[in-house]
């Protein structure tokens, strides 16, 4: 019941956020209507969405999974469904499930308080939710589906269960498969059940995870069978071959973009805004490219002071880092965001971190940087509403 409580206090300001937005760059409603017809390919969604021709036809490139959860609407309204609307129910039941996650671990209810107003607002899931456009869903649904993996681990973890969540994770954000690891080890030790690694985990609950993983490699197969006539998905390299900036050959992935991507993490600041070296109003303002974690999340140090139990410390370090590689070496930051929001992918472990450096109080520095976290959150939810999509 707390934690519903919480996903209905959650609502509120994602929906005064969105104003009642339903999102033109609604590539799940596309996808999940060509699938509704019988098809791969997708209706021409303009310029500005991912998409990418191929044998004539366009075709979404991001990971299909959030579609999934577009069909019930879009067999009611069809093109006309609205995606904003399912994304902020998706980010409220994240602001719940993280709460479940925080209390099954042990985090005091004042510490919990903290932690959750960092992670609805010091991130960018608040912004993205508010938004629900085609690349902010996928957050949001990966998030959503890495949240419920790390919560049935904490609980009976049944395998198969986790598995499937994280196989919905990766489905949505790619980078979430190198995350993979790490629920194999957590069913393994146990080392998230209440109470801590307390019995050895039957052999069974290992074989439903990878058996689960199996079928779902299967299913992925075949469907990019179907999208691209081969075994493996080829969206995001033919889309770096077609985009402006991208490049006409090679991968999307390279070590030559480290350095973009980490002035983009660590370095990007909010721009001044001034006419002769006198500052004007709004004062500041988002670089289109996003402002750095340092300026909108300083409060992830928190982790850094998280020290037992050791091994989950280290595999929580170790996955938050696997996942933010691809991030760091893609040839694209994120672009015209308010922070970072590729950061949404690992940071549900950096959370459980903050949580494991918190359990029964958080510093009052701390606490002064989740309300530094949050107030640019909200900052950045009022500047692109404002500034940037005044309508939809």
């Amino acid at each position: 019941m707390q934690a519903a409580g919480i996903s209905i206090i959650a609502m509120a300001p994602l929906i005064v956020a969105a104003h009642g937005r339903s999102t033109v760059f609604n590539n799940y409603v596309r996808v999940a209507y060509a699938w509704l017809h019988g098809r791969m390919w997708i209706d021409y969604p303009g310029p500005w969405l991912d998409a990418v021709r191929y044998n004539d036809h366009w075709y979404g490139v991001d990971g299909p999974f959030p579609a999934v959860l577009m069909l019930p609407s879009v067999l009611m309204k069809g093109l006309q469904a609205n995606q904003t609307a399912v994304c902020i129910v998706a980010a409220a039941i994240c602001v719940g499930l993280a709460w479940v996650l925080l209390a099954r671990i042990g985090v005091g209810a004042t510490s919990r308080c903290w932690l959750i107003l960092f992670f609805f607002a010091g991130t960018d899931l608040w912004w993205c939710g508010m938004l629900g456009d085609v690349w902010f869903m996928a957050h949001v649904v990966a998030v959503l589906f890495t949240l419920l993996a790390l919560l049935e681990c904490t609980g009976r973890g049944r395998g198969w269960l986790v598995g499937l969540f994280a196989l919905c994770a990766f489905e949505s954000r790619f980078t979430l498969a190198l995350a993979v690891p790490l629920y194999g080890w957590l069913l393994h030790s146990s080392a998230l059940e209440q109470g801590g690694p307390t019995r050895v985990v039957p052999q069974r609950r290992l074989a439903g995870f990878v058996g689960t993983l199996v079928c779902g490699a299967a299913v992925w197969v075949a469907y990019n069978e179907l999208m691209w006539g081969r075994w493996n998905d080829i969206g995001h390299s033919l889309y770096f071959h077609q985009d402006a900036w991208g490049q006409k050959s090679g991968s999307p992935l390279s070590i030559v973009y480290l350095p973009y991507q980490f002035y983009s993490f660590f370095l990007q600041a909010p721009i001044l805004v001034e006419w002769l070296q006198q500052a004007r109003w709004p004062f500041f303002k988002v670089d289109i490219h996003g402002v750095a974690l340092t300026f909108t999340s300083p409060a992830l140090i928190l982790g850094c002071f998280a020290k037992t139990p050791r091994s989950l410390v280290v595999a929580l370090w170790v996955t938050a880092a696997l996942v933010a590689v691809p991030s760091f070496l893609y040839y694209l930051n994120g672009w015209y965001q308010f922070g970072m929001r590729h950061a949404l992918d690992f940071e549900p472990f950096l959370l459980l971190l903050m949580a494991l450096a918190c359990r029964s109080s958080v510093p009052r520095w701390g606490a002064a940087l989740i309300l530094w976290s949050a107030a640019m959150g909200a900052w950045g939810v009022w500047w692109w509403n404002t500034f940037m999509r005044t309508a939809n």
